[in-house]
């Protein structure tokens, strides 16, 4: 399904059915490289409280800084925690995760193998 047309209920049936879902207001979808988080953009909400409002709550807060810095939007589910961020794709394995040590996180994510990089 192309992302950009997902309803804001499907974007979250995407999320908590398929683990994750990355987008973005201006960019393709990232389909290789690895994705970093942006320190400071972190947002946790749990699976039985995460929906469409919060979602669009979360996208609201960060659109200017999304549009503005070329950013992403990331959302995963790991555990009882919806986790959403703003990321950027780095092609380079050794500069995301160099990228991803500076921004204290403690994983990248491999767009192509869809593998997460402890840090």
């Amino acid at each position: 399904m192309n992302i950009a047309r997902m309803t804001l209920v499907e974007q979250c049936r995407t999320i908590i059915e398929g683990g994750g879902l990355t987008f973005s207001p201006n960019l393709p979808t990232p389909t290789g490289g690895y994705m970093v988080s942006i320190a400071g953009s972190e947002r946790t909400i749990p699976v039985e409280s995460f929906g469409p409002n919060s979602l669009a709550a979360y996208v609201a807060d960060y659109w200017p800084r999304a549009v503005g810095e070329n950013l992403y939007y990331g959302a995963w589910v790991d555990g009882d925690l919806v986790y959403l961020d703003l990321s950027v794709n780095v092609e380079s394995r050794e500069e995301a995760e160099a990228m991803g040590r500076l921004e204290s996180q403690l994983a990248i994510y491999d767009v192509l193998n869809g593998d997460v990089i402890s840090l």
